[in-house]
């Protein structure tokens, strides 16, 4: 029996159309029916979650900014969030560029999808093609004094390199990788709070609830899932996912063929009682 269930968003619970099928929102339904919390953990900031979920999207609490922030989706209370000082904003700055990677400083949540980036690359389509997305949110770097709380840096890049070169050089913040959610192929290296991710934030959150980790289902697809698909009582990876996560993680189900119903089948099968 499962007491709650988190979910990632894109290439798990969003298929390849970017939607979720009407088989999972009936799944997502039913568990609020039998009471059992329905938990989104994203990467997308609060700005970009709105844009593919509706405000009356049938889930209970949403950890977004891959754990940088926590909110009550029913009511919208944004029940915690971390940031990253001004002055190791500046200091994170330095580095950057001194390893000429193109990077975004994101602005503290609620506006998280606002930032400030630095592109050094002759060729990064991926980066181009999400300031293109945020044109009205974002502004170049200028210069990097008095630069703000950041909710998190990201840093973008087509080379794989750059993964050992950010987590070499930022061993004392929390270093998130991710697949892109644009092109799906770039390298997304993120840059938090020491201690800031999915799972640190699922605890928080449950201790809240009263809720063991054992008591709940995990499902996700890519690196930044690790984190809670470490500790929640059973764990599903969708077949899209990086091949060293499908061996990590035996129990698979395909994005493109409901993988919220398909793992709460033998669940919901079972007679209900309340």
């Amino acid at each position: 029996m499962f007491k709650a269930a988190v979910i990632d968003l894109d290439g798990t619970l969003l298929n390849d159309d970017k939607e979720v099928s009407d088989a999972d929102l009936d799944t997502l339904n039913k568990l609020g029916e039998r009471n059992i919390i329905r938990i989104i953990a994203t990467g997308r900031s609060l700005f970009s979650t709105s844009e593919v979920l509706a405000p009356d999207f049938p889930v209970d609490y949403l950890i977004f900014t891959a754990g940088g922030g926590i909110k009550n989706y029913k009511n919208g209370n944004i029940l915690k969030s971390f940031f990253i000082s001004s002055d190791k904003v500046k200091e994170i700055t330095e580095r950057l560029i001194y390893l000429k990677v193109d990077f975004q400083i994101r602005h503290k949540i609620p506006e998280s999808h606002k930032y400030i980036f630095k592109r050094f690359l002759k060729k990064n389509p991926d980066f181009d093609r999400l300031n293109f997305h945020y044109s009205d949110y974002i502004k170049p770097l200028e210069e990097i004094d008095n630069l703000p709380d950041a909710a998190r840096f990201i840093i973008i890049s087509p080379d794989e390199k750059v993964v050992d070169i950010i987590e070499n050089e930022f061993s004392e913040f929390e270093i998130i990788r991710a697949s892109s959610p644009v092109d799906g192929k770039s390298v997304w290296m993120e840059i938090y709070p020491s201690g800031v991710n999915k799972g640190s934030s699922l605890k928080y959150l449950c201790s809240k609830l009263n809720i063991n980790l054992s008591e709940i289902a995990g499902l996700g697809n890519d690196y930044n899932d690790i984190h809670f698909l470490d500790i929640t009582g059973e764990s599903f990876i969708t077949e899209n996912a990086p091949d060293i996560l499908k061996k990590r993680y035996r129990n698979t189900v395909s994005n493109n063929n409901s993988p919220l119903t398909e793992i709460m089948k033998p669940f919901l099968n079972k007679k209900y009682q309340a």
